[in-house]
């Protein structure tokens, strides 16, 4: 029993030992455990960035703008260059393909131009243009020709009004194409001349040497107003073969000068009809052919007449 509690009593010291021993450690200082956590789960834990956490420099905002520059640098020269490519290998491709088709008899062998039925004539130099135009490079097989794409194209020459394409198989391509009339000679507030379309629009491949017979129009903005009063003087003869000018008047009315040198005022609202007046006191009085020297119409309802001075006192009207 002695020998017994000798060695519980031993025991019982080494372990008081031991727990002095536990105790010693547990009474060490000891390092938190939220400091002890690695940097990023401490962000985790906190929810986000401390102020303290976050250091930029100067320099390292330069490198960092630095790189972003080069990686978009980069990226645009990697796109250009594969765009290229893709370019390249999809044309390679096109014109093999055309190639193909033109070999199994699609090959254009046939282009005929010629104009729309019931408008101007087209001289051979005009053709030749037209055809210039019509077969893209590189291009050999009917198939090529898209029709809506040779229509767009022939009709952005300046002469052309209207085109009309269609292909005939396997290997012909028929274009009719309508030339824009010339209609008169717009000489501007600058005095440079133009010929001029039915629409008021220059004809900039016409040279106005070769239009001497056409009707002028003279003044600022006369081309563009021109139209109305044109396509009037086509249905009254009797007034538009004794009319040599068009004078706009303030961008806003007519003077017609005769070949007899007369003029006549027509008035700013209303000139269409009073061109029809004019049209009807010619053939009932032949009035274009006497001897006045202004025609006044601009007041409504009435006719102011001023006789050449040479003449004044003499019959107007057959002694009428």
């Amino acid at each position: 029993m002695a020998a017994v509690r000798a060695r519980r009593s031993g025991g019982g010291k080494g372990g008081g030992r031991g727990s002095e021993s536990r105790g010693g450690r547990h009474r060490a200082p000891a390092v938190p455990a939220y400091e002890s956590m690695p940097r990023l789960a401490r962000i985790k834990l906190s929810g986000g960035l401390s102020p303290g956490d976050v250091q930029v420099t100067g320099r390292s905002l330069a490198m960092a703008l630095t790189g972003g520059v080069l990686f978009l640098g980069i990226a645009v020269a990697g796109a250009a260059w594969l765009g290229s490519s893709l370019f390249d290998a999809s044309e390679a491709f096109a014109r093999s393909a055309d190639a193909t088709v033109a070999n199994a008899g699609f090959q254009i062998e046939d282009i005929q131009v010629a104009q729309l039925p019931g408008s101007p004539t087209i001289s051979e130099a005009r053709e030749q243009e037209v055809r210039a135009l019509i077969v893209p490079e590189g291009r050999h097989s009917i198939l090529a020709l898209d029709p809506q794409d040779v229509k767009a194209r022939v009709e952005s020459l300046d002469w052309v009004a209207n085109a009309r394409v269609r292909r005939l198989w396997p290997s012909s391509l028929l274009v009719e194409v309508e030339r824009r009339q010339e209609y008169a000679i717009w000489q501007d507030e600058n005095r440079q001349s133009a010929v001029i379309d039915a629409n008021g629009e220059r004809l900039l491949t016409e040279r106005v040497e070769d239009h001497a017979n056409l009707l002028r129009v003279v003044g600022r903005g006369a081309g563009p107003a021109a139209p109305p009063i044109l396509a009037a003087l086509e249905g009254m003869p009797d007034v538009r073969e004794r009319t040599v000018e068009l004078v706009r008047i303030g961008d806003r009315r007519w003077d017609l000068r005769l070949t007899s040198g007369a003029v006549v005022a027509l008035p700013e609202e209303g000139s269409l009809e009073a061109l029809a007046q004019l049209q009807h006191l010619q053939q009932q009085y032949a009035l274009l052919d006497r001897p006045v020297q202004r025609l006044d119409m601009r007041a409504p309802g009435r006719l102011a007449v001023r006789i050449h001075p040479a003449l004044e006192g003499a019959p107007l009207m057959g002694g009428v």
